[in-house]
């Protein structure tokens, strides 16, 4: 039996929309708070949270709710990323304008790679760092630009006026390397129960 399940009721409904239809009975569609899970003690053998706990606003609650519903020997694996993570973008965008910030907070420095373990060590008896060896190459400016805006800082804002310009200018740096290489520093930690 496998539960999907968010804060987000509505990512809750689209998971459930694109898998109901698979025929797929074992799986359970619920919305959760990680931060106060609704089962019971030792529920679950495995427990993922992939690009999460840098959004829990009370980390040591969440941490407590997954080690309780884990059993004794149970897995926990949460991806995470690190502080070089597509660090090519933010630097295209501060040469562009350095008033350009894409995040309002740097999530890795909630729950990342280079702080994840150390996070993790006090509720696990085992923790295990296992990254991901992984690029983007960019060869076009549309979908580059796509991401950029798509981002929680203030870029919309300062590019508002500026946008063909701004797209020009990443053409140009496309057609100087004929690709832009973006690092991916990514991770998983696996996290065992005592």
């Amino acid at each position: 039996q496998i539960y999907v399940t968010d804060l987000s009721s509505g990512m809750v409904e689209d998971a459930a929309g694109l898998l109901k239809s698979s025929g797929r009975d074992f799986l359970t569609f619920e919305t959760q708070d990680c931060q106060l899970l609704s089962y019971e003690d030792g529920s679950f053998d495995v427990v993922i949270a992939n690009h999460v706990l840098f959004y829990v606003k009370d980390m040591d609650r969440a941490l407590g709710e997954i080690c309780r519903v884990l059993r004794p020997g149970g897995l926990f694996f949460c991806s995470t990323y690190g502080r070089e993570h597509m660090k090519e973008i933010t630097l295209l965008v501060q040469e562009f304008d350095p008033r350009i910030t894409l995040s309002e907070v740097a999530l890795y420095e909630q729950f990342g790679l280079e702080n994840g373990q150390a996070r993790l060590e006090p509720y696990f008896s085992a923790v295990e760092k296992r990254m991901h060896d992984d690029g983007l190459l960019v060869d076009e400016a549309e979908p580059l630009l796509d991401y950029i805006l798509s981002c929680h800082g203030n870029q919309s804002e300062i590019l508002s006026r500026r946008q063909l310009e701004f797209k020009q200018f990443l053409q140009k740096k496309i057609q100087e390397k004929g690709r832009i290489r973006i690092t991916k520093e990514a991770g998983i930690f696996v996290c065992r129960k005592a």
